[in-house]
């Protein structure tokens, strides 16, 4: 027992060390818990956040949500692919866009009933739906579930992938990369790339910087040169989506029943609140969808979401806008910053001017 004790003793040091480095350098954001909370605080004074990276955007809901004094008339709920949408095209000084990365129906059930809570009532919201919203095998890892499970609770409904202990095993998961070796690694690269100089979030006024940024309004401003078409990305980008298949191809098993009644649940809810609903379907890269509907591509399932959710908007009376097809929706290539994402630019070419007749 005691040579068992000495040989702790010994490795003692090694975890300190690496303990005090992936504290320090934390390129992750995983370890520290006031990243988030100093992005919010820029939004919450109407600034925009630039130099942000690695960041927790459902952390940043719960923590901005509840600063925010400025009225949300047009509530934007969706992924990644919602983070485009902006007051200049919806024409809505009052628009706030709450998506965040990888966002399924769970999160965006509970975003919304977390602007409720901090005393929101949106007039409009536009929901930007995406195919792992229907499918079980799909749903993300990291989603918030609180507003959820109320939410199933309330309707009958029986919750998918989902319990009340979720938010704190993610929490612990995060702090316990502190004794993380892989982690270390990253560490180390990160301090030797100077990244740690760099990595606190700049508040600024102008609406697009070098570097990635958090607007104000909840839009996201993809870094400078993600932004330029001339870099190759989106070509580089298509082209390893189809050598791997993305996740939420890869596990989707199929249009969920159960998903699909929350779904159509929520949009009633929605509608019984006194909201004007909106749906959107964010185009593919024109080659990447060339590629997707190819027999035997293994997207089968995935293309067809899109009727189910356009049979939804028929059933519910709610408008559905773009497509999965971006020649419906009038993109090229060039419109596009990676396979999955087209510009800020392009959204007004297929974003409806006439949305919403009252706003």
């Amino acid at each position: 027992m005691k040579q068992l004790g000495k040989a702790a003793l010994c490795f003692l040091p090694l975890v300190l060390l690496v303990a005090a480095v992936n504290w320090y350098a934390d390129p992750g954001n995983a370890i520290r818990s006031d990243y988030e909370k100093k992005v919010a605080l820029i939004m919450a004074r109407g600034e925009n956040a630039a130099n942000i990276g690695n960041m927790d955007d459902r952390a940043l809901m719960r923590l901005y949500l509840p600063m925010r004094t400025q009225p949300i008339d047009t509530l934007v709920l969706g992924s990644s692919h919602s983070m485009q949408i902006t007051p200049q095209l919806t024409g809505d000084e009052n628009t706030f866009c709450a998506g965040m990365t990888g966002a399924d129906l769970r999160d965006v059930i509970s975003v919304y009933r977390l602007a409720k809570e901090s005393g929101f009532a949106p007039k409009r919201v536009i929901l930007v739906v995406d195919s792992w919203f229907l499918s079980e095998g799909a749903q993300e890892k990291r989603a918030m579930t609180e507003g959820y499970l109320a939410f199933c609770a309330e309707q009958g409904l029986e919750p998918v992938r989902a319990d009340n202990s979720a938010l704190v095993r993610q929490q612990l998961e995060k702090k316990l990369q502190i004794f993380s070796v892989p982690y270390f690694q990253s560490s180390l690269n990160f301090l030797q790339s100077g990244g740690h100089l760099l990595r606190e979030p700049v508040a600024t006024t102008q609406p697009y910087a070098e570097s990635s940024m958090r607007r104000a309004d909840g839009s996201y401003v993809y870094d400078a040169d993600y932004r330029n078409p001339e870099n190759g990305y989106a070509d580089q980008n298509v082209s390893d989506m189809k050598l791997v298949m993305p996740e939420f191809a890869r596990n989707f098993d199929g249009v969920s029943p159960r998903l699909t009644q929350q779904l159509q649940a929520f949009l009633q809810q929605l509608q019984a609140d006194g909201c004007e609903v909106a749906m959107m379907l964010a185009p593919f890269h024109p080659d990447f969808y060339e590629y997707m509907m190819q027999p035997g591509s293994g997207y089968e399932g995935v293309l067809k979401t899109e009727q189910v959710f356009a049979q939804l908007a028929q059933q519910e009376h709610i408008r559905l806008f773009g497509s999965y097809d971006p020649a419906k929706c009038g993109l090229s290539a060039a419109d596009f910053y990676d396979g999955l994402h087209c510009s800020e630019q392009a959204m007004f070419q297929f974003y409806p001017q006439d949305l919403f007749q009252n706003a």
